[in-house]
Formats: structure tokens, C-alpha cells, sequence
């Protein structure tokens, strides 16, 4: 039978091959035919392993049909018949001619010479000519380009291998390329003839080559070396354009019809669907778990492990971990660097990150069936790793080529950007939309922008909500104990309830364990740090920029605050979360890794951002996200405990806190935060409010151990005392006043707190809850512990206050004795140490004071510190015996029992009766004072305080008539007219110089009599 397919791999074949190195021809047999046939019935022996003779010979295929009709010439077109006649076999091994004896040697494999596969065969016997180029090389292009041309055959005409799938014999040949190069090279001969253009059979062949892939990946777990070899194969193809676009068409869930296997909960057309392909499939193999229902991979038995048993599992997790998100950065980068398809992928990455943007309220759903809606924990984590890979070539602090990053993107709606609706994003300051017409510019965004945006996002999609799941589980778990502690108590270990609290418990710390471990590994945290130290370089770039300049051509280091320039407009276009993913960072590191910080080659980029932009509402409006920002500076402190029970070297911390460009300006704007998150307009829950001051606390306290940012605090409290009166509060003096208030509301509150316990210790004592209903005693307990919670974190939180108190008064007092802040101040020191040492502190005294970290003495010593560090300021014991509610003379005497019964310090003792001594005298003098103003006419008083006004002054829009100091301690909270809740500012006040004359010559005339 003539062989058909001639025509379709004659020499004379005009289809180009950039492998081949001349020309194909016939080769000429005019010289010497004899030697030329020859090498033809080599090719049939040694290369195509079949036979035209009969005779035993070493194990080949006997060719009937070729040697019935021996041609005079031997030549290519024999070679090609012979291929015909050898390729239609569909059993190989009958007609195969064994040896006549035993001790023949059989050169080549019997599998080789039956293979019946038709590209395996034609793959093979590529092979076998490369082996043997040199004894062919007169006609080795000719006969190479055989093979390829009928393997392009092959996969035209499927059909004429009727049983054979051609497509799965091409993705062994892909698989078997893994470790055999020659394979590769018949494969890229293959490819280059038919992809360059793309005909419909060989797309057809890799679309099912691909899904045949998929289905070989989804069972397979990450730590699997055959997943290796699948993003090899993949990698290697990248190289196609034809190829990639493939790849990812059939990944992206526009249709049902794209997606290898059909998700079994249902079509879906939301984010989930991206794992269920093939790109899909290799992102999502995890150690995490894929779904909530499974089970995690480590840490099954997690109390049982000792320190060493955790640091050696979470070794064991980060070494298949790191390899198999390595090969995913390699083939991701394999893909953009063919730069005819970037943008099929870089549509892909940016549908996918938008479409699963859902999954950070996931965590805090209370249903069930929206973890179903969105891609796995793993399938965004080792997305993120992938992009932070793709940003390392610019991610470094201060590159040149940060200054490509085009703002623009975050706000542009067209077709030009991959990553849709940031514009909806919270902005770092307000955007004024009516003037901006670049958010339909037509600009081509290049990769560095697009790679920018997009690892923030895949950054807060995985990283930082996992870190948030960390908090809550640690939340969860210390709420189980607590529970399981109290159970065990009562009912004993092998209660049912016990050990079911035990068994979650387990289950708790095994899902911690596993997350925390995922987001400390080594390489995550390195490509996060370089993206994220390049990004603080890039805002304060951005800030520092003039009003109306886009860019200028090189990035500096800022040397002076705080900025003078009004803001840079581009920073309404940059959207909250990439200052997120910087404080998230840190915090992360200060609670589980703090020992990294150590390593960093630098750490001043994130400290320049927290001076930049915390202490400055212009460029970054959210106070709360500033306050953040506080908590983040807070990881560096030294000698604080943090996760695992781990501190800094307190050398780290000196250095910064000493030598950074412009850690002077640490005071001003962590006041500022401070200040801010009082004035925020929204409503704070004020546990939520306490908890972003403790680590502005932590920093004030840290830096007050150095001279030069004492010196700070003193500058600034000088000049809030020379404009004490401006119309807008001096930053201190706000500061002070909110302190007070933060100390007055804790100390109430945790004291009330504390009698309410005591109520509760006592009603139980007497029984008086057994005989209540089950339910009701079950409330009564939960409002108990409830009860318990508050009053731990109100006395941890004051006695925090109180020590801050006491050290600015140390070395700062005048401002504390200005009339706005003097009075408040005394009656909250009187208020609270008649409560700690007068009658009623027995109300105070409860069961297990270590448990709600009350400590009574502690608040006495402190109170009465704060007393002796205004030893020399006789306004402030005017203040404090003016104090007609909690003052009274017994009142210190009562303290220095407290005090000697405590140990405190002799010379403090001592120190503070002599304090006594001199209070009394002066409110003798002051009751002589008071008695001469009794009868004050009502006019003269103050309609508030009821006292004698000193500075009578109108509030504007209620026409009432108040004293300066009392209407300058209200706005300093509240900026309203008392009376009315109109705005009100202390400039728009209207002294009242005759009633204030009147008064004075009123007090003259009292005092005459007196003399």
C-alpha cells in the first residue's frame, strides 16, 4: 500500500524549522549509492528498529508490505514508507524476528522496538538518530525533519490512529522531557512548525493536553515532586505565545464551559471558580487546609509538643513549602517574560485578586457557605508569594525605578488597567472627584505599576487576613481556657464539657500553630519586607512632592519636617490598604517574630513613614489608621516582652531612637495621634479607644529616658503656655487635657467595677444565687466574668495613665497649673486617693486581686508620687484643698498609713507629710478667704462651677456669662457653647471688662475689714 501522507513530508516541503541547521535536500547518490543505501538500511535498523530480511537478527520489526516491493534506491522516500507501514501497526510484536541463538545480544530495549504509541515511537526513534548523528550526518535533516513532519501529521489527522490518544501520549512525551533533553528538543521542533501561526489541531491537542493535566494535578498534594515536574512542563511551553494564551483562556471561569471540571457544589461564577483550573489547581496546593471542613496537615497533637517540637515542624513545613512557591514564581515568571502575552495574565491575576477581594470578610461571616464563594487561604498565599517575587527586581528603598509606579492606576475606570474598582478604595486623603480627568486617562500602565498595586492587594487579600484569623483564634483560645480553667475547677477533669473545652482547645491551637507558622516562613517575610520598605520610600516620596508636581526625576531622603508643602494630590489617588500592609507587617513581627527586626539590613524606611505621616491629618486623613501606625513604631521598643516571650536588644531600639534623620520630631506627632483619635467624629468604642493609646503610652514612656526628646516635650509645653489662649488649643495642652480624661474615666471605671465584683463575691458567699433558676444563675455568672474582663483591662490601662502622669509632672509642672488643667487635675488625685485610703476602700477589697490586676498600694504610691512632684507649685494645693467633695484633712494621714504599710520609701513618706503639713496651712488660709465671698452676689458667680469669676467672659450665641477658665477647660474637650451646642472657639469669647472690674473692687472692699 502506497503511503498517502508523502505529499505532507516531502523534502521539497516549504515549512520553516529555526532549529535546523542547512537546508533540507535529498541526498545525492550518484557518486556512491552503494554506500549511500547503506546508511538508509541503518536508519530502518538503528534508528526505526525494523527489518526487511527475514533472517534472525537482533530483535527488529520485520516490514512485510516493504520488503514485497524492494525499491531499486534506497532513500528518503523508503525511510518514509517504511515509517507508513510501521506507524499503522497496532501490534508491533508479531511481527517482531528474535535471534536464532540464545547468547545473541539484544541491543535495544524490547519495548522500544514494540512501542505501538505513534508519538512515542516517532519520539524514539528522534532519539536514536541524535545518538547516532555523526554515522548520519550526510542526511540527518532530512530524516529529522521526517519525524517531525509526521508527527505534525499525526496530530492533523488524529483519526488515522484510531484507539490512540494523541494528546495524552504528547503530555507523557512533556512529562518524560522532564529528564531527557532530546525529548525536549522533538517536542520545540514540533511546536515551532505548528504554533508559529497556531493551527485549530494543535490547539486542539494542547487544550486537551492541559485538561488532561488538571486532572492529574488535583489529587496531588504541595508537597508532591510530581507538581515539580508539571510547572516545569509548563514553564518550558511558557515560551509559546500560543501556548500561554491557552493556558490562560482555559483558566479564567468566564464560562462554565472553560473550567476543566465543574465545581460539585454547583456552577459558581464567583472567585472560587479560579481554583478550579489549571493554573487555578497549581496555586492552590497548600499546607493550609482548602476548605474549612479539612483537617490542617501539622501540629495534630500540639500539647504535647515541646518548643524544639515546634520549631522542628514548622522547619519541616517551610522546606516544600519554599520549593514548590519557588517553582510557582518561576514558571509566573517564565510567562511575563514573553511579553505578547503579559497582558492575558496580568487580566488574569487582576480578575482573580477582584473577584476573591470578598474573602477578607470571610473570616468574620457567620455563614458558613461564604468560605465556598472564594479561592483557598494557600491559593491567595502562594499568589502573593508569586507577585512579591515578580516585584523583588524593584523592590528596594529609594530604586530609580519606584519612580515608574504611575499613581494614576489606582483611580483609572477603562480598559488599561488589569486590576478593576481600586478607585473604590478608601483613599489616604480626600479625592475632589470634579477635578480629576485622569481616572479616564487612556494611559498604558507599565508592569512595575501594575505588579505595585497588585501585590498590596494579594498582600491584604492573604497575608494580612490571615494574620487577622491569627488574632482571633488567639482571642478564641484564651476565651476556651479561661473556660476550660473554671470547668476543671468545678466539675473535675473527666467531665464530658471539660473535655470537650480540652478537645477545643487542641483544635484551636492546631489551626494557630499552622497559620503562624505559614506566615513566619523565612522567604515570605524577606520578598514582604523589601516590598514593603520600597513602598514606605515611595509614600514619602509622594508626600514630599510639591502641590501640583506629578514627579520629579529622582527619589530623596527627606531631611526635614514636618512637611511645609501643602499635600501632593496624587496621595488621594493611593488607597488605605497599602499603609495597612505596612503596620501590619510590623505588628505582626512585633507579636510572633520580633528577633527578625534584628536581621533587617535597615528599619529606617518604616521609621521615616511613621514620623511622616502619623503626625500629619493632611497626608493620610484616617486617624485610626495613624494610630496604627503607633502600634507598629511600638515593635521596636526593647525589653518588652513580646510573642514567645522574646525581647529586642535594647541597642536596636538606642540607635533609632538616637540617630535616625528625624526621630526628633517622635514627640510632636505621636501627641498629635494621640489628640487625634479623640477628635476622630466617629463613634469609638472606647476599649477600642484605650487600645490605640496603650502603645503611644509604651513609646512616650520609652522615649522619655532620653535628653533630647525630653527636651522635645519641654519645647512643646513652652510654647502651649505662651499661646495658652489661641483660638485652637496648643497641641499639649489637648494632650494633657485628653490624658486626664483617659485617666479620670479608667481609674472611675475600674474602681466601680472593682464594688461590683465585691457586690457579686459577697451575694455568692451568702448563697443567695443557688436558689435561683438555672438560666438566671447562668446569666449572673456570665455578667460576673463579664464584669471580671472590664475591670482587668480598666485597672492595666489606668495605673498605665497614671504612670505617664507622673512622669511628665516629674519634670513638667507649670502647664499643670494652668487654670484649665490645675482644678481638674487636684479633684481627680483627691477623687481617687479618698477611694484608695478613705472609709469606703474595703469596697475595693475582693477574692483574687492578681486576677483583675488591681493593685490598691501601687495606685496609692503613684497618686501620691504625683502629689510630690508639684512640691513647689502652691496654685496647684490651692487647687487641691479648694476640693470641698473628696479633700478633707484626715485625707493624707490616711495615705501615709497606706504608705508605711507598704514599704514605700522612707524619704517619700516623709516627703509627703511634709506635704500635708503645708496643704493644711494653705487651706486655712483659703477657708479665711472663702468665708470673706460667701455672700457674692449671684452675677459675680459662675453658672457652672459656682464660684467667684475671676475672668468673666460671653459665650457669643447663648449671651451666658462664664468664667475664662471654665469655658477653656469644657473646649478643650468639646468645642461647644455648653448652653446650646452651637460651635464655639475660645478666640470668639467676649471678656466682660466691667463685670470683671466689678468683681475685683467687690473683693477689695471684702478684704478692707479684713486688715
Amino acid at each position: 500500500m502506497s503511503n498517502p501522507f508523502l505529499f505532507l513530508s516531502d523534502s521539497s516541503s516549504t515549512t520553516s524549522n529555526s532549529f535546523s541547521t542547512s537546508s533540507s535536500k535529498v541526498v545525492s547518490t550518484s557518486n556512491d549509492s552503494s554506500s549511500t543505501s547503506n546508511i538508509y538500511k541503518d536508519i530502518l535498523g538503528y534508528v526505526l528498529l525494523c527489518t526487511i530480511d527475514e533472517q534472525p537478527s537482533p530483535s527488529l520489526v520485520y516490514l512485510a508490505e516493504l520488503a514485497a516491493c524492494l525499491p531499486e534506491t534506497w532513500d528518503k522516500n523508503f525511510i518514509d514508507q517504511a515509517l507508513f507501514e510501521r506507524l499503522r501497526m497496532t501490534d508491533s510484536a508479531s511481527p517482531l524476528l528474535m535471534p536464532a541463538t540464545k547468547n545473541s545480544t539484544i541491543k535495544n530495549d524490547l519495548s522500544s522496538i514494540t512501542e505501538s504509541r505513534c508519538l512515542h515511537y516517532l519520539a524514539g526513534c528522534y532519539q536514536r538518530l541524535l545518538r547516532q548523528r555523526d554515522h548520519f550526518k550526510l542526511i540527518f535533516d532530512d530524516i529529522r525533519k521526517l519525524f517531525i513532519d509526521l508527527s505534525k501529521t499525526a496530530i492533523t489527522l488524529p483519526d488515522i490512529y484510531e484507539g490512540q490518544d494523541l494528546s495524552k501520549q504528547w503530555l507523557e512525551l512533556l512529562i518524560d522531557g522532564q529528564e531527557n533533553s532530546q525529548i525536549y528538543e522533538f517536542i520545540d521542533y514540533v511546536n515551532n512548525d505548528s504554533l508559529s501561526p497556531l493551527t485549530d489541531e494543535m490547539e486542539s491537542l494542547y487544550i486537551s493536553v492541559f485538561r488532561h493535566m488538571y486532572k492529574m494535578i488535583q489529587p496531588l498534594d504541595y508537597f508532591s515532586t510530581e507538581l515539580i515536574t508539571y510547572t516545569g512542563i509548563l514553564t518550558h511551553l511558557s515560551k509559546w505565545s500560543a501556548l500561554v494564551r491557552i493556558i490562560f483562556r482555559l483558566s479564567h471561569p468566564k464560562t462554565a464551559s472553560n473550567r476543566p471540571v465543574q465545581n460539585p457544589r454547583g456552577a459558581t461564577t464567583n472567585g472560587r471558580a479560579y481554583e478550579d483550573t489549571l493554573v487555578g489547581s497549581l496555586l492552590s496546593k497548600s499546607c493550609l487546609p482548602s476548605q474549612p471542613e479539612k483537617p490542617y496537615l501539622f501540629f495534630e497533637k500540639p500539647k504535647a509538643m515541646s518548643e524544639h517540637d515546634v520549631a522542628l515542624t514548622a522547619n519541616s513545613m517551610w522546606q516544600p513549602m519554599r520549593a514548590y512557591q519557588q517553582n510557582l514564581s518561576s514558571l509566573f515568571l517564565a510567562f511575563v517574560k514573553n511579553a505578547d502575552v503579559r497582558n492575558d495574565i496580568l487580566k488574569w491575576i487582576g480578575d482573580c485578586l477582584v473577584e476573591n477581594r470578598g474573602k477578607n470578610k470571610e473570616w468574620s461571616s457567620h455563614n458558613p457557605l461564604t468560605a465556598y464563594l472564594f479561592v483557598s487561604d494557600g491559593f491567595l498565599l502562594n499568589l502573593n508569594f508569586v507577585l512579591l517575587n515578580l516585584a523583588r527586581p524593584f523592590a528596594e528603598p529609594y530604586s530609580p525605578k519606584l519612580l515608574k509606579i504611575n499613581p494614576i492606576y489606582a483611580i483609572t475606570q477603562n480598559d488599561n488597567i488589569h486590576l478593576r474598582d481600586l478607585h473604590k478604595d478608601t483613599p489616604m486623603i480626600v479625592r475632589n472627584d470634579e477635578s480629576i480627568n485622569e481616572k479616564n486617562d487612556q494611559t498604558a500602565f507599565n508592569f512595575i505599576t501594575e505588579i505595585f498595586f497588585m501585590s498590596h492587594l494579594s498582600y491584604t487579600s492573604s497575608v494580612y487576613r490571615l494574620h487577622r484569623m491569627l488574632l482571633k483564634i488567639n482571642e478564641e483560645l484564651s476565651q476556651v481556657q479561661q473556660a476550660y480553667q473554671e470547668a476543671s475547677k468545678l466539675n473535675g477533669p473527666n467531665d464530658e464539657n471539660v473535655q470537650r473545652l480540652e478537645q477545643a482547645m487542641e483544635k484551636g491551637l492546631t489551626a494557630f500553630l499552622n497559620i503562624k507558622t505559614v506566615l513566619n516562613e523565612p522567604c515570605l517575610l524577606e520578598l514582604s519586607n523589601a516590598l514593603l520598605t520600597a513602598s514606605c520610600s515611595w509614600l514619602v516620596y509622594l508626600a514630599s512632592l510639591p502641590e501640583e508636581v506629578d514627579s520629579e526625576e529622582t527619589m530623596k531622603m527627606i531631611r526635614q519636617l514636618p512637611l511645609a508643602t501643602k499635600p501632593n494630590r496624587q496621595l488621594s489617588y493611593i488607597p488605605e490598604f497599602i499603609i495597612q500592609n505596612i503596620t501590619d507587617y510590623l505588628t505582626f513581627l512585633g507579636r510572633f517574630n520580633v528577633q527578625l527586626f534584628e536581621s533587617l539590613s535597615s528599619v529606617n524606611e518604616y521609621v521615616t513613614l511613621v514620623l511622616v505621616f502619623m503626625g500629619d491629618a493632611n497626608r493620610l486623613r484616617n486617624p485610626h489608621l495613624r494610630a496604627a501606625l503607633a502600634e507598629a513604631f511600638e515593635a521596636i521598643l526593647p525589653n518588652k516582652q513580646h510573642g514567645g516571650g522574646r525581647t529586642l536588644n535594647s541597642s536596636f531600639a538606642e540607635a533609632i531612637f538616637m540617630h535616625h534623620p528625624l526621630i526628633e520630631h517622635l514627640p510632636r506627632v505621636l501627641l498629635d495621634v494621640f489628640v487625634s483619635i479623640e477628635l476622630t467624629g466617629q463613634a469609638v468604642a472606647f476599649e477600642q479607644k484605650f487600645n490605640y493609646r496603650r502603645p503611644m503610652y509604651e513609646i512616650l514612656d520609652y522615649l522619655w529616658k532620653f535628653d533630647k526628646h525630653r527636651e522635645q516635650v519641654k519645647k512643646l509645653t513652652a510654647y502651649a503656655e505662651e499661646h495658652i489662649d489661641d483660638a485652637e488649643a496648643p497641641l499639649v495642652l489637648r494632650f494633657i487635657n485628653l490624658l486626664m480624661n483617659d485617666a479620670n474615666f479608667l481609674l472611675d471605671e475600674a474602681l466601680s467595677q472593682m464594688t461590683r465584683l465585691k457586690e457579686n463575691q459577697e451575694a455568692m458567699d451568702r448563697g443567695e444565687w443557688n436558689s435561683l433558676p438555672q438560666q438566671q444563675r447562668r446569666d449572673l455568672e456570665n455578667t460576673f466574668r463579664h464584669t471580671g474582663q472590664i475591670a482587668r483591662y480598666t485597672n492595666i490601662m489606668g495605673v498605665k495613665t497614671l504612670i505617664i502622669l507622673d512622669m511628665l509632672t516629674r519634670s513638667i509642672q507649670s502647664i499643670f497649673c494652668q487654670p484649665a488643667i490645675c482644678e481638674r487635675l487636684a479633684l481627680m488625685l483627691n477623687y481617687f486617693l479618698q477611694h484608695l485610703v478613705g472609709p469606703k476602700r474595703g469596697n475595693l477589697k475582693v477574692r483574687n486581686l492578681n486576677e483583675y490586676q488591681f493593685e490598691p498600694q501601687k495606685l496609692v504610691a503613684k497618686v501620691t508620687d504625683i502629689y510630690l512632684n508639684f512640691a513647689q507649685r502652691d496654685e496647684f494645693f490651692t487647687a487641691v484643698c479648694n476640693d470641698g467633695m473628696s479633700y478633707n484633712e484626715k485625707l493624707f494621714p490616711q495615705a501615709v498609713e497606706v504608705l508605711e504599710r507598704i514599704g514605700h520609701p522612707r524619704e517619700r513618706i516623709d516627703a509627703f507629710i511634709k506635704l500635708s503639713e503645708h496643704i493644711k496651712i494653705i487651706a486655712a488660709q483659703q477657708k479665711e478667704d472663702d468665708a470673706a465671698y460667701d455672700d457674692a452676689p449671684e452675677e459675680y458667680l459662675d453658672p457652672i462651677t459656682n464660684t467667684l469669676m475671676m475672668d468673666p467672659v460671653m459665650l457669643p450665641s447663648s449671651r451666658q456669662i462664664i468664667d475664662r477658665g471654665t469655658i477653656a477647660r469644657h473646649l478643650l474637650s468639646d468645642q461647644i457653647d455648653p448652653f446650646n451646642r452651637n460651635p464655639l472657639r475660645m478666640q470668639d469669647v467676649i471678656p466682660q471688662l466691667e463685670l470683671k472690674q466689678a468683681i475685683e473692687q467687690w473683693k477689695s472692699s471684702r478684704q478692707r475689714p479684713q486688715s
